[in-house]
């Protein structure tokens, strides 16, 4: 392709085009990702980007960020052709970019990472001035309306607040183009609507937003237009007002239906108890709670952020110190001290944050998913078993349909859906006889949901037992046996999923918290 003299400003609606990727190629050792992609972003639009993980979403908004040096094709901001080789060009060009994976550094400050790359300077040459710093991310998050612990590292975060971070972090500059990948994901629904009314402000200012999310109503509820791609092309772009939520989801999925579209049909409680907690908690956060969990049950753990789910789920497995109580299993009636002692346990927790604290990114998926399991692989010398470890991990690619279906790829470079079925993979092979499940499809798009729901049911039905920590009604209600409600820490109800409808379980779970 010959790069043109001029290009062409197209406008939509009236609009002049602030953005234009044309002809975008991308290739990875593996092959090529993206064929030729048109994306046109116009000024104060809402531009929605879908498709199942794995379509070349995030490698494509990884080029606009900079992030690659080696795409094919061309990029204009307001009419004027650009190169977007590394993240200064792409920042000097207005782009901010809103990653599903953080770009926060854990050991500084809220106010600080809000600040990054722009710190005022001291009265002393070499210095910041710290306290103007901190008056500048207070302001800003004023403006936005949101509340965060600016003095905090974000490190000691949650997810949730995180989130916050990033987007104060990018909107808090001046920006043409806003890039947001999943963005809410983590975020309660008050946190939602001020992320929504903070796009809404943005575009009205004629910033153009390119929106990236698997939660299909948000689209229709934000966007003006939306792009499909599949398989690394565009297969459909269409304004929102021509499309509707079943021709979407076909366009994405070639018409496969999402496998939490049927309730799992309830087990009958085995009275083999695979996780018992008694009096177990964290003094001051979590409880004190007694649940016990069968063989082969899925309980869900339904709450609002910060009711406790996650602590809880980290004190089970040895990760909060701090916890009491007795957590036991057929195995063994020691509460663990640590991860590994839960493993020992046959206890796993797929935590939250695939990121930090699931996959090991710049390890090779067969690295990954052997990772829990090195003990079931030694051979009689005492050496692991290179030949069992290759069919171990091949066994698991297949069994979850890993892309791609090489063994030696580098798990940071897949997609956020396939980077979830190596971590379930992991826990799989270890032969895990209890799992925790902290938002297991948080991020993925309905067709890798599909897969994973698949799995987990699957699992119950070999016997393992799962606790399901999810932010997602429909989630919860169609996989659980059982549903405990957490509020502020304490059980407050456990009942039968199939008790609940949408409407009960959510009013059970914001039942004394109409403020939030």
């Amino acid at each position: 392709m010959t790069k043109p003299e001029t290009i062409t400003v197209s406008r939509i609606e009236g609009r002049a085009a602030v953005l234009e990727m044309i002809g975008i190629t991308k290739d990875f050792l593996g092959g090529r990702v993206l064929h030729g992609v048109d994306l046109t972003l116009s000024s104060g639009e809402v531009h929605a980007l879908v498709g199942q993980n794995g379509a070349g979403k995030s490698t494509l908004i990884k080029i606009l960020g900079g992030a690659f040096r080696d795409y094919g094709g061309f990029v204009t901001i307001d009419g004027a052709s650009v190169s977007l080789r590394d993240p200064r060009q792409a920042k000097a060009g207005g782009i901010a970019v809103i990653y599903q994976d953080f770009t926060l550094i854990p050991q500084m400050t809220v106010a600080e990472n809000i600040a990054l790359g722009r710190e005022p300077a001291g009265a002393i040459k070499g210095t910041i001035d710290y306290a103007g710093l901190r008056d500048h991310a207070a302001r800003v998050t004023a403006d936005l309306g949101i509340k965060l612990p600016l003095d905090l590292p974000v490190g000691q975060l949650g997810v949730a607040a995180q989130q916050l971070t990033e987007i104060v972090k990018a909107v808090s500059r001046h920006i043409r183009i806003l890039v947001m990948d999943e963005p809410t994901a983590r975020l309660s629904a008050k946190e939602r609507d001020q992320l929504f009314a903070i796009m809404r402000d943005l575009t009205a200012k004629g910033v153009g937003i390119v929106y990236v999310s698997h939660f299909l109503e948000e689209i229709f509820a934000v966007a003006d237009r939306v792009t499909t791609l599949r398989d690394g092309r565009v297969i459909d772009r269409s304004a929102i007002g021509d499309m509707t939520l079943v021709r979407l989801t076909e366009l994405m999925t070639r018409g496969r239906r999402s496998a939490a579209g049927n309730a799992r049909t309830s087990v009958a409680r085995s009275g083999e108890v695979g996780l018992k907690l008694e009096d177990f908690g964290v003094p001051g956060r979590v409880g004190p709670i007694d649940l016990d969990i069968s063989s082969g049950e899925i309980v869900g753990l339904a709450g609002l952020v910060g009711s406790g789910r996650t602590t809880l789920a980290r004190a089970i497995v040895g990760i909060n110190r701090k916890a009491r109580g007795a957590v036991s299993t057929a195995l063994c009636l020691k509460r663990p001290q640590t991860p590994s002692e839960a493993i020992a346990m046959g206890i796993l927790l797929l935590t939250e944050d695939r990121k930090r604290e699931g996959v090991v990114g710049v390890r090779s998926i067969a690295e990954n998913i052997s990772l829990a399991a090195l003990g079931r692989l030694i051979a009689p010398r005492g050496m692991v078993s290179f030949g069992r470890r290759y069919s171990l991990v091949m066994r698991m690619i297949s069994r979850l349909g890993i892309v791609p279906a090489d063994p030696h790829a580098i798990t940071a470079n897949l997609s956020g859906g396939n980077q979830q079925k190596v971590v379930l993979a992991r826990a799989i092979a270890a032969g895990a006889r209890f799992l925790i499940l902290d938002q297991p499809t948080a991020g993925i798009d309905i067709g890798a949901k599909a897969d994973i729901y698949q799995q987990i049911d699957r699992l119950a039905q070999d016997g393992v037992g799962i606790l399901l920590i999810s932010d997602e009604l429909d989630e919860l209600l169609n996989l659980s046996d059982r549903i405990a409600v957490l509020r502020r820490g304490r059980i407050e109800t456990i009942a039968p999923a199939a008790s609940y409808d949408r409407a009960r379980l959510l009013q059970a779970i914001t039942a004394g918290n109409s403020s939030q």
